[in-house]
């Protein structure tokens, strides 16, 4: 979860302020009593042995000589990353710490990181983290489990697969939950799953097919299937997240003959290509749910950025009659995004704020879900902005799945009401 950069001048400042000018005293915090207890509740995930995050911050060894720069980060807000603004969406599970958790960080820096004193039982330098509550799904309805192991293409710092899975549905069954398992914590950033309809199975089936390895390389989706047969996304996994449990009384509806692909984002910056076997377990309702939900997108694919330019590309989308609630939201552009806001206009002129990511990064992205569901009905107008900067770019940046294209993107998990 840690982007090595240089520390700034002004975040040097900020953190002497936080020791001068209120914050924690440097004299009183210490990595047992006062960092750990944050570290296990916002950074454990990603910073522990064996995790996507470079070094563990869950022995003292090991994190006092990175305390600097976990208080920069910290200070600076890149750590832990949580890319939607403050103001804009109420929502669970928020990677966001407090001024005061911030002055932890610096006070703890400043004061030369001191140990202090060990849980009873525990010795300095012990691991000693106290773990995140995972959420109990209890029994899989099904695993998708590719079976072997597949090697990450070790020439790029960034590859992005599918594998290809058939969950065996002959009935319909309604999804309520999924739990990621990486493989290799160490270079799995993110995991997304999607449902190929049994229009589109032939495209994906093809598409395994044509590469001599387990599954094909993606980017950006699947590149199975165009149109309304292309493949929505159910589910979403990043580093230091849980089992995921839709909202209660709600799942995603899987027909018969449905087919699932897993696509795993594996990141290579931070050490070899690992042989990587990724699993996914599923969760069925075990009674109709008492609503069905949609995963609805809202995007504009007909943009055009000219070389050279920056700009913003709005789309609109008339909310249909009716009352829905909308439960969450995943933002989605490429490279060259640099802002992705969503807005719901009303009749009365006013507007409610649904998600705002003022600093995009195509690395941090997943779906984000309502502590309460945004209430949207007829008359309502959802609005999606867009902006890229495409200005060192010699070719127009258009729609498109390969890296160079772009998206103009909005994934909403709703409900009719």
């Amino acid at each position: 979860m840690v982007v090595v950069r240089a520390v700034s001048v002004g975040v040097v400042a900020a953190l002497g302020c936080l020791v001068g000018c209120g914050g924690a005293s440097s004299a009183e915090v210490t990595y047992y009593k006062d960092v750990l207890p944050l570290v296990s509740a916002h950074c454990a995930g990603c910073h522990a042995p064996g995790g996507f995050a470079p070094f563990s911050l869950v022995s003292y060894d090991e994190a006092r000589g990175h305390a600097a720069l976990a208080a920069a980060a910290t200070q600076s807000g890149e750590m832990p990353p949580w890319p939607p603004a403050a103001g804009c969406g109420d929502f669970q599970d928020a990677r966001t710490l407090s001024s005061d958790e911030k002055a932890v960080f610096a006070a703890w820096a400043q004061a030369g990181a001191p140990a202090g004193d060990p849980p009873a039982g525990d010795q300095p330098g012990a691991s000693t983290p106290s773990p995140t509550a995972k959420l109990d799904l209890g029994t899989p309805s099904v695993t998708l489990d590719p079976g072997v192991g597949y090697r990450p293409d070790a020439t790029s710092s960034d590859d992005y697969h599918c594998f290809l899975f058939d969950p065996g549905l002959t009935s319909d069954q309604d999804l309520i939950g999924f739990d990621v398992h990486p493989g290799t914590p160490q270079s799995v950033h993110h995991v997304l799953v999607f449902a190929v309809r049994p229009a589109a199975v032939a495209d994906a089936q093809a598409k395994d097919a044509a590469d001599p390895q387990i599954g094909w390389p993606c980017f950006a989706g699947t590149g199975v299937g165009t149109g309304v047969n292309r493949p929505p996304t159910i589910g979403g996994w990043v580093p230091g997240s849980s089992a995921t449990a839709f909202p209660e009384g709600t799942g995603i509806g899987l027909e018969p003959g449905t087919w699932l692909v897993v696509q795993v984002h594996y990141n290579l910056l931070a050490g070899a290509a690992f042989a990587d076997r990724t699993t996914v377990d599923l969760f069925y309702a075990a009674a109709p749910v008492a609503k069905r939900a949609l995963v609805l997108p809202v995007m504009n694919d007909t943009f055009v950025i000219p070389a050279g330019a920056s700009d913003t590309v709005t789309t609109d989308f008339p909310v249909p009659p009716g009352t829905w609630s909308v439960w969450g939201v995943l933002p989605h552009m490429h490279l060259h995004g640099t802002e992705i806001k969503l807005s719901v206009e009303h009749p009365t002129g006013d507007s409610t704020c649904a998600i705002d990511i003022p600093r995009w990064n195509f690395h941090w992205q997943g779906f984000y879900y309502y502590k309460q569901p945004l209430q949207v009905g007829g008359g309502d107008v959802v609005h999606l902005a867009c902006s890229y900067d495409n200005s060192a770019g010699t070719a127009p940046l258009t729609w498109g799945e390969k890296t160079s294209d772009e998206m103009c993107l909005n994934f909403a998990y709703v409900t009719p009401e």
